[in-house]
């Protein structure tokens, strides 16, 4: 079998909290977000031997206990990504899927065969929002965005549903810049979309410090990442609808946020 594959971590602390991974990047994806810091691997063709990487499984699998399939989106080689995580269960290693959520039949499939035990799902704007979605995942400038954004939000909810439903682990997840997506409306609007949609204040939500220096659209490189103390600020506004919420900072790492007096 041929993979389109970007790129190997072999050893990542930092893409399941509480876990030490092997995470593999697959090329392609239906979006084309402004600020993506993996551009490079989105539409060039990388096709490799799927043996190469379950080398590069074995190879880490005594120091790590996960491996993380991520992209691109990796979801559009629904086949490679079931084979891999098939080849990580037999290699006694936990699965965690990195998406954007356009995917949810392959989804669906990989829960029904238990052969994920994590999906971390990135909501990029509120999912009642077709509009906002639009400008997040390059809607209109770029004839490879395959996504139309109302199909987005439909699919992407539908994966949050169906990922609760299967009784599989699940991270939701925003990353957020300065004056592009996520100052506090958009952060109360997207938790409140969150809560509306599964109507559980526990589902674990995470701000994450959007770092553009590496970012696909050039003008955005430039911008000041939000502080620590700014991210609690937006975790604020999200605590108004949810109550299981992280911030996730280059300074700090994984926090989950106490909202409770001291």
């Amino acid at each position: 079998m041929k993979v389109n594959y970007g790129s190997c971590v072999p050893i990542s602390t930092v893409d399941w909290h509480g876990h030490v991974s092997v995470v593999l990047f697959l090329r392609n994806c239906p979006f084309r977000c402004p600020y993506c810091h993996n551009y490079e691997i989105l539409s060039s063709p990388g096709l490799t031997d799927i043996s190469v990487l379950e080398a590069a499984i074995r190879k880490s699998k005594l120091f790590v206990s996960s491996v993380v399939i991520s992209g691109g989106e990796p979801l559009m080689q629904k086949q490679a990504v079931m084979h891999l995580a098939r080849f990580a269960k037999k290699n006694g290693l936990l699965v965690g899927i990195h998406t954007n959520g356009f995917y949810p039949l392959a989804l669906e499939e990989l829960a029904e065969e238990k052969l994920v035990d994590k999906v971390f799902i990135d909501i990029k704007a509120p999912l009642d929002d077709a509009g906002s979605y639009a400008g997040i995942i390059g809607w209109g400038t770029s004839q490879e965005i395959r996504a139309d954004p109302q199909d987005a939000i439909r699919n992407i909810s539908d994966s949050v549903l169906l990922v609760i439903r299967n009784g599989v682990e699940l991270e939701l997840r925003t990353t957020v810049f300065r004056g592009f997506m996520g100052d506090e409306h958009d952060v109360r609007k997207i938790a409140a979309s969150i809560f509306s949609l599964t109507g559980d204040r526990n589902v674990p939500y995470v701000i994450q410090q959007g770092l553009a220096e590496k970012a696909m659209l050039e003008s955005m490189r430039d911008i000041k990442p939000f502080s620590r103390e700014e991210m609690l600020g937006l975790a604020a506004y999200a605590h108004e609808s949810l109550g299981n919420i992280w911030i996730r900072t280059r300074e700090r790492g994984n926090e989950k946020v106490n909202f409770e007096p001291v």
